[in-house]
C-alpha cells in the first residue's frame, strides 16, 4: 500500500450554502492567535467564505456533509522557509457538532482501515484537556512525500474541529532530519493545538 495514497487527502472543499454566515463576530480569532503564540506560527490566514456553510467528506458509502459556521486555513511554519503544517480550524453550526464529529470519526476510521499489514496505519486516539485527538502517522518520514501525518482534534465544549496535515520538508533548510526529530516536533504541535483549543485565552 502506498502511504502517499492513504494520506493524500483531498483539499477540504466547502459547498456554498443558501444563506451566508453572520460575520459580525470572529469566534475563531482567539484560537488562531493562541496558535500563533506557539513555536508554530502562520504566515497566511485564509478565512472561510461567508457563504460556505458545509464541506463534503468522502466516505465509502457516499459523500456526507459537515457544517462549517466559520473557519480558517493557516499555513504554519517553524524555523524553515517551508511550511510544517496545513491547518484548518472550523466551528460547527449550532447544534451540529455531535453529527459532525460522528462523520469525522467515521472517516478517520475508514482511512485507517484501508491499509494492509505491514503498512497499515493504525488510528491513534487520545484525549487532552477535553480535546479528542485522532491521528494517522506514517512510520517514517522516508515513507512519505507530502503529508506525513494527519490529525483531527475535536473540542465539544466550543464545537471546534482542527484538521492538521503535517508536511514533509524535502529540501534544506528543514525543521527535522530524522524520525525522532519529526516525532518530537509533532508531539509539540499536537500539545500546542490541544492546549489552545481547550483555552484560547492562555
Amino acid at each position: 500500500m502506498n502511504h502517499r495514497h492513504l494520506l493524500a487527502i483531498p483539499v477540504l472543499l466547502a459547498t456554498l450554502g443558501v444563506h451566508a454566515q453572520d460575520r459580525t463576530a470572529d469566534p475563531l480569532a482567539p484560537l488562531a492567535q493562541c496558535i500563533n503564540r506557539s513555536q508554530f506560527q502562520f504566515r497566511t490566514q485564509d478565512r472561510l467564505p461567508a457563504g460556505a456553510t458545509t464541506r463534503i467528506v468522502k466516505m465509502v458509502a457516499g459523500d456526507r456533509q459537515i457544517s462549517t459556521a466559520d473557519g480558517y486555513r493557516l499555513m504554519l511554519f517553524r524555523k524553515s522557509s517551508l511550511p510544517f503544517v496545513n491547518l484548518k480550524i472550523e466551528r460547527s453550526a449550532e447544534g451540529q457538532f455531535a453529527a459532525d464529529r460522528e462523520t469525522i470519526v467515521a472517516q478517520m476510521r475508514e482511512m485507517a482501515a484501508r491499509g494492509k499489514l505491514p503498512q497499515q496505519l493504525p488510528l491513534e486516539t487520545d484525549t487532552r484537556d477535553g480535546v479528542e485527538v485522532l491521528g494517522l502517522n506514517n512510520a517514517s518520514i522516508a515513507q512519505a512525500q507530502g503529508i506525513i501525518s494527519l490529525y483531527t482534534l475535536l473540542h465539544a465544549a466550543s464545537g471546534t474541529v482542527a484538521t492538521a496535515y503535517i508536511l514533509n520538508q524535502p529540501a534544506d533548510p528543514r525543521d527535522f532530519a530524522t524520525d525522532a526529530q519529526y516525532q518530537a516536533l509533532r508531539a509539540q504541535l499536537i500539545a500546542s493545538l490541544a492546549s489552545c483549543m481547550a483555552d484560547p485565552a492562555q
